[in-house]
């Protein structure tokens, strides 16, 4: 399938990136996630890892988008926008049996649950550019869309790791999951650097863990190089993901372990990028699935 311009300047951006050693879904502008200046829904997906980019590169502070249509509407003044307009993706699914448009998230339970299906339908792309609210004049003041008093981060990992009821342990000096036996062990949190770098690791392993058969079922071989470079991109993206929706902020420097999948990145990024919108819809599920595994017994944890 070829690329469309949002996901074809997204591997631009990451390959740049990789290049120079910068893992870019760590990177990030703003503690919020990128949303719609008119609506307030957030972007997900290849959307929100684009815009986040973006927003890093060009040193936005401001983390609302909004169409030029909207722009208008509200009668805002778009200024300095030459050239910054950013490509975002909207898929629509048309039912070829029923002759039916529907929403890409009923199509996905509808594929999940019967894959044969899948060739009664047509995907369609379209995009829209948006503009960051920084280049915007007359916005209102930015409104925090999350309030981190209302999260206790330490008692909403340990309500995830209960609910999943994964095994985990804290010893040694490595961080890990062992799929073979359903297993994290960390590092005492002693050991780390500050608390925001333990959490950090607790959120990247836990997403590891959600390909557990009994979970996701996401089938990779923990011995081959390849495919754990493709594990290893859904957990960090995922876990980026909700570090950012709960505002974990952590240094580049402390990320080195991980710097030794970059090169596999770059090349899957090169020759089978597919292979990273695969990681991203997985991460999707991934970030759903935490969420409703830390809900049920959290309730100051917001959506």
């Amino acid at each position: 399938m070829k690329l469309n311009k949002t996901r074809e300047k997204l591997i631009k951006m990451y390959i740049d990136s990789l290049k120079e050693d910068v893992i870019p879904w760590r990177q990030r502008w703003s503690n919020n996630l990128n949303k719609n200046g008119i609506t307030n829904l957030e972007y997900k997906g290849v959307n929100q890892l684009l815009l986040q980019a973006v927003s890093m590169n060009e040193h936005y502070n401001d983390n609302r988008w909004f169409t030029y249509v909207q722009i208008k509407e509200k009668e805002y003044k778009l200024t300095n926008s030459k050239g910054k307009g950013v490509p975002i993706e909207f898929w629509s699914v048309y039912d070829i049996k029923n002759k039916r448009k529907l929403d890409y998230s009923q199509y996905e339970k509808i594929i999940e649950k019967n894959p044969e299906e899948k060739e009664n339908y047509r995907l369609f792309s379209n995009i829209s550019y948006v503009f960051n609210g920084s280049l915007i004049e007359g916005l209102p003041p930015i409104e925090t869309s999350y309030n981190m008093k209302k999260v206790e981060i330490p008692r909403l990992i340990k309500n995830v790791i209960n609910n999943l009821g994964v095994k985990y342990y804290e010893y040694g000096n490595d961080a890990y999951y062992n799929p073979k036996i359903d297993e994290i062990v960390l590092p005492p949190k002693n050991v780390f650097v500050d608390k925001y770098s333990y959490y950090a690791t607790q959120l990247h392993e836990l997403c590891h863990s959600t390909g557990n058969e009994k979970r996701l079922n996401r089938k990779f071989n923990i011995g081959d190089k390849k495919e754990y470079a493709r594990e290893e991109l859904v957990a960090e993206i995922s876990s980026s993901f909700l570090m950012q929706k709960l505002n974990v902020d952590v240094k580049a420097e402390h990320y080195d372990n991980h710097k030794t999948y970059i090169q596999s990145w770059i090349n899957i990024l090169e020759n089978k990028p597919n292979e990273l919108f695969r990681a991203i819809n997985e991460s999707n599920k991934v970030v759903d699935y935490i969420k409703d595994n830390s809900k049920n017994k959290e309730k100051n944890y917001e959506r």
